[in-house]
């Protein structure tokens, strides 16, 4: 079930507004960006991670970044409301008419939520590839943007089937992702992660364990490996790590070498996951 939001403020430049205008080319088009947080005793050890990300996405798109006092202004707010769960950001380019040509000058709207922590699972997740494909795209790869359509079709054809989870390939058959997180992937005893330069999210929680997890190495995986792997997990920056205990018809490890490593490496960045 999805976890239900509760909007704490809307904001163009400096200014609050009362209600989201009904041509905004977020609500329209999917125009814009979005972090989600994971808050920990009032704080979000993270949000220099995601503010990187954010202002990376924001220049590849063409779409200015909020002033810093109104963004700390949303996430205190936020804070405020929900010092241990989720904090969501969303940035869209505004108003700007009717038509795919966005205004030579838009004026950003920033929208932040909040919502409790989802529960943790009661046993390793059961998971299998899906059916729906990707598109590559490399002008949005990596990008948390809003146009999230194939992870919608991906989680509504996951439920149909009774998985906690879907795994995501692309067009070409090289594993991606999952609808709601990074993969991570055993193979001959090494852990892998495919790359997100075509298709996919490059995700907080995956940055940092190829930042400071040795074992993990960043490579393409084919459906051939994903039917051989001998453990998978997956990640994002809300939930962790979750282990994978069934993948399809095959019984996986859910507590494989390193695993426990990958997990030391979450908790020593943000102790929200010192628990997982």
């Amino acid at each position: 079930m999805a976890e239900a939001l509760g909007l704490v403020g809307l904001w163009r430049g400096g200014e609050r507004l009362p209600a989201l205008d009904p041509a905004d080319r977020g609500l329209a088009y999917g125009d814009g960006l979005f972090e989600t947080l994971r808050a920990c005793r009032g704080r979000l050890p993270w949000w220099p991670r995601h503010r990187a990300r954010l202002a990376a996405g924001a220049a590849r798109l063409g779409l200015p970044l909020p002033d810093e006092a109104v963004l700390d202004q949303a996430l205190a707010e936020g804070l405020a409301r929900a010092p241990e769960g989720v904090i969501k950001l969303v940035l869209t380019r505004g108003s700007g008419g009717r038509g795919y040509l966005p205004p030579a000058a838009p004026q950003p709207l920033l929208a932040c939520f909040t919502a409790p922590l989802p529960p943790p699972p009661e046993a390793p997740l059961v998971v299998d590839l899906l059916e729906l494909r990707l598109a590559r795209q490399p002008a949005l790869a990596g990008l948390k943007h809003l146009n999230r359509l194939e992870q919608v079709l991906g989680a509504r054809e996951a439920a149909q089937r009774g998985l906690d989870e879907g795994l995501m390939a692309d067009e070409a058959g090289q594993l991606v992702c999952a609808t709601r997180g990074n993969v991570f992937v055993r193979l001959d005893g090494a852990w892998l992660t495919p790359p997100v330069d075509r298709a996919g999210v490059a995700g907080i929680a995956r940055g940092l364990l190829l930042e400071r997890w040795p074992a993990l190495a960043e490579a393409p995986l084919a459906l051939a490996d994903l039917a051989r792997a001998e453990a998978l997990f997956l990640a994002n920056a809300v939930r962790g790590i979750l282990p994978v205990g069934r993948c399809g018809g095959r019984v996986l490890s859910s507590e494989s070498p390193g695993l426990a490593e990958a997990r030391a490496v979450l908790a020593a960045s943000h102790p929200g996951f010192s628990g997982s």
